[in-house]
């Protein structure tokens, strides 16, 4: 992330000598801060559902899989838009536009709750729960989220991910503790959900003091119409987005009862790869719309270099990450859950595909920071009906053929990014696989010093370590021989970093 916003402005000295921070630095820090505040959040999220599996077993950590995805749709639901818009206005302070955008959460908000609350039974019916008080804690949850976009957004826009990062440590160690006090007590399921809930009114209020936050009620058609105008169309292409990441959970209630244990294994293999993929992921995001922003005002040719940097930072981590995490999902689950091992599989196929992921990830904030959401939404257009015809074809063949129709998927998918960019942005194949060519070293490390350690040792915590470890050395010697000065490049980032917080 620095390269990508370094290749955009850089720390000049001013007329008095001294540098001034430059936008690189700032959102370079941000990244930094925002992958802490990703760390706590992910470490208390990822020991809440280790302890939950191991008390509601796969049955239950089921039903938890089916309220939590209705959160995470939720999420999209809410934003309208409107969060993006302050962003990519890049206004300062708490503005009228603020307010109006305010107000619009505010108003779906209490719609979305409403409708929830009172539909409890027909969602739980539909998603087949067992429970609509799920479903009513969730309508709960829905007003405590509006409360805290529009303030959330204001520290994404100002690249303030230092003070963000205590709001997500409050959010972490409240479900924590929440939750698993809670399923102590025999709560069940509904457990989880109200860790979440109470964890996101403590959240939401850390926000509102970080920010020095006013909640002002204010409605004007025209502004309102301006900022939707933007971001309504992002909401649109991320709501379509939604079935992409989202579509295999909702196929899968459809055809397994979310109490079997087809639905616990597929929900459990995707832990890590959405620990680790997901959420790194959504970091860059967070942080790269304002940087292409910023690339997009200082010229063509900067917009081209952090394009093709994004593309080289994302896949370095994505595939690397994907394919080590493919390596030890055996040794993972056998030794975290052995309850659920039928996840091994489907998490082997999963890694795989979270590693193409990054592709996407690395134009997608470029088109929105160039004016051009709209293509994000056409991709989704296109690509998500493929991907669910793919899963309804084949979930009569199970949930292994489910993971293995999101590699055969993603793959073309990729390239078909990759080509619209550089159409776009007037690169070519060529600079792009030259971007491509660190990923490609890296992984070539990782399975030539790890996969033979897999094959050879059985499932276990010496398995595990013995491959994780020879992975890491695999990839140090990827890079040293296939690409040497990206290695050179990764040392210094380490260092300032080191630096930074040492």
């Amino acid at each position: 992330m620095a390269d990508v916003v370094e290749s955009v402005e850089g720390g000049a000295p001013d007329e008095s000598g001294s540098a001034e921070p430059s936008l690189g630095r700032k959102a370079a820090g941000g990244f930094i801060w925002a992958l802490v505040g990703f760390g706590l959040m992910q470490v208390g999220s990822f020991a809440t559902y280790t302890i939950a599996t191991k008390i509601l077993g796969a049955d239950g950590i089921g039903v938890v899989g089916i309220a939590l995805t209705l959160v995470f749709w939720i999420d999209i639901l809410l934003g309208v838009g409107m969060g993006a818009s302050l962003i990519f206005e890049q206004e300062k302070g708490q503005t009228e536009r603020v307010a109006v955008a305010f107000t619009v959460n505010m108003a779906v908000a209490v719609v979305l709750s409403t409708l929830i609350f009172f539909g409890a039974e027909v969602i739980d019916e539909f998603l087949g729960a067992g429970d609509p008080n799920l479903f009513r804690v969730v309508a709960a949850l829905v007003l405590v989220k509006g409360l805290g976009q529009v303030p959330d957004a204001m520290l994404k826009r100002d690249l303030d991910f230092r003070r963000r990062a205590k709001a997500d440590f409050t959010r972490s160690l409240g479900r924590f503790a929440m939750s698993v006090g809670l399923l102590k007590a025999g709560l069940g399921p509904i457990a989880m959900v109200i860790g979440v809930l109470s964890a996101e009114v403590a959240a939401t209020a850390v926000t509102w003091v970080l920010v020095g936050f006013k909640p002002i009620l204010r409605f004007d058609p025209k502004v309102a119409g301006q900022m939707l105008k933007f971001g309504s169309t992002m909401f649109l292409a991320q709501l379509v987005g939604m079935l992409w990441l989202q579509g295999d959970y909702l196929v899968l209630s459809r055809h397994f009862d979310s109490k079997s244990r087809e639905f616990g294994e597929y929900y459990t293999a995707f832990r890590l790869p959405e620990l680790v993929l997901g959420s790194v992921y959504n970091l860059f995001s967070n942080v790269a719309f304002p940087a292409f922003a910023a690339a997009r005002e200082a010229g063509a040719e900067a917009l081209r270099n952090a394009s093709l940097k994004a593309l080289r930072l994302l896949c370095m981590f994505g595939f690397a990450a994907g394919v080590g995490m493919s390596l030890i999902a055996r040794d993972f689950i056998t030794v975290l859950y052995p309850e659920v091992l039928g996840a091994i599989p489907i998490m082997e196929l999963l890694c795989v595909a979270g590693g193409f992921v990054g592709v996407g990830y690395a134009s997608g904030d470029l088109f929105n920071a160039m004016g051009k959401p709209r293509l994000g939404l056409y991709f989704s257009l296109i690509f998500v009906p493929i991907l669910l015809g793919g899963f309804l074809l084949f979930i009569d063949r199970g949930v292994v053929a489910i993971a293995a129709v999101h590699v055969a998927v993603i793959i073309p998918y990729s390239a078909f990014r990759i080509e619209v960019a550089n159409r776009l942005l007037g690169t070519t194949w060529k600079q792009s696989i030259l971007a491509l060519r660190p990923a490609a070293a890296l992984v070539a490390g990782i399975c030539a010093f790890a996969l033979p350690l897999r094959l050879l040792l059985d499932a276990g915590w010496v398995s595990l370590f013995a491959v994780f470890a020879a992975g890491v050395v695999g990839a140090v010697v990827g890079l040293a021989v296939g690409d040497r000065a990206t290695l050179i490049e990764v040392g210094a980032g380490i260092q300032k970093v080191k630096a930074k917080f040492g």
